[in-house]
């Protein structure tokens, strides 16, 4: 009995604590972003760090200290920033501008062409509530197309130019990468003894998921928006590279985001003419095919072992809570708390291994 009277405030208090921390959490929003692109960047460069520890030098094969070797890939990775900014960015700045230029324009030839299938309807006789459907559901597409692209693109150049934040990011990033071990192991010291086992096998697992989530998902990002931006240079679309980059963005949702990658290079062709827009349907179609049976299988295989109906329930929630952003998180979120859920459903070892 006195044994827990004594437990019992120890309880109490660690609860109070952990509710009280979680409160503090989800007060201090605006400075999740930079610690998940910390997060990301760490995960994408582990590999390189690893392998450049790895190499023996000398013939006592000594091997480089963990911090200098996080320093010669960041120093890469600069070297890569600057030429993708060369290249890609300054290119993707003027064409953006061209883009934010010409939106009145756009959005005024979206209206006629709107104008234009409503009068076509009425001289086919469609029945009014079919043409009235019709209508309304071009210009609500249209509408979240052209506001869709000027947000996400600005949210882009926004997050850009938060100098603040974009030091932040690598400096998170070293420490995570120097010592995520020290961090995995002063957490898991909050744990009692009894149950570290059982806590090292749920952060290692997630540690799993996480990682080949964000680097798979990088890499098939990049490689659609390369494909997007050939596509769309050579079927002369206008403004390929902002397109790219859209589809790059989009790719972070699973499932519904290549459908609203898509809408706005399918609205700009339709506004060159029908057989443009048909083929750039064409394109996309082929793409997506070649995405789903080819790019993800092979990148990703199953390493978010989710039903197709949980990711969607997944991105309606995060949606309604947080947005794109919240869109973008869903998925791996989910993932996580599948990991943890089936590791503390299951507590006796014996009947997770039936």
């Amino acid at each position: 009995m006195d044994r827990m009277m004594i437990k019992s405030p120890a309880v109490l208090i660690k609860i109070v604590i952990l509710v009280l921390a979680l409160y503090m959490l989800s007060q201090i929003t605006p400075i999740y972003l930079p610690i998940i692109a910390a997060v990301i960047v760490a995960f994408v460069l582990n590999p390189f760090v690893n392998a450049i520890v790895d190499i023996p030098l000398g013939a006592r094969r000594h091997h480089l200290p963990r911090g200098i070797a996080i320093l010669l890939v960041f120093l890469l990775a600069g070297l890569l920033l600057t030429l993708v900014t060369t290249f890609v960015l300054l290119p993707f700045i003027n064409e953006f501008n061209k883009f934010v230029v010409d939106l009145p324009r756009l959005i005024i030839k979206i209206r006629d062409l709107t104008l234009l299938i409503e009068q076509q309807a009425n001289l086919a006789q469609v029945p009014d509530n079919v043409r009235q459907l019709i209508v309304n559901g071009l210009g609500e597409a249209a509408s979240y197309a052209v506001s869709l692209t000027r947000n996400a693109l600005n949210t882009v150049l926004a997050f850009a130019t938060q100098i603040v934040e974009l030091v932040i990011v690598p400096v998170l990033a070293y420490y995570f990468l120097k010592d995520w071990k020290n961090l995995k192991d002063e957490f898991i010291a909050l744990f009692p003894p009894t149950l570290e086992v059982k806590v090292v096998n749920v952060i290692e697992e997630m540690a799993i998921v996480v990682s080949n989530y964000i680097r798979g998902q990088v890499l098939i990002s990049v490689i659609m928006g390369l494909l997007v931006f050939s596509g769309m240079y050579f079927l002369r679309v206008d403004y390929p590279l902002v397109l790219g980059l859209l589809a790059t963005l989009t790719e972070t949702i699973p499932i519904i985001g290549p459908i609203i990658g898509a809408i706005p290079a399918l609205m700009l062709a339709y506004l060159v003419s029908p057989i443009l827009a048909t083929k750039v349907a064409a394109f996309y179609i082929i793409i997506h095919q070649i995405e789903n049976h080819i790019v993800v299988p092979n990148i990703m295989g199953h390493t978010i072992d989710l039903h197709p109906t949980l990711i969607i329930i997944s991105l309606l929630i995060g949606g309604q809570l947080y947005g794109i952003p919240g869109m973008i998180l869903a998925v791996p979120v989910a993932a996580l708390l599948k990991v943890l859920l089936r590791h503390l459903w299951y507590l006796d070892d014996d009947k997770k291994d039936r």
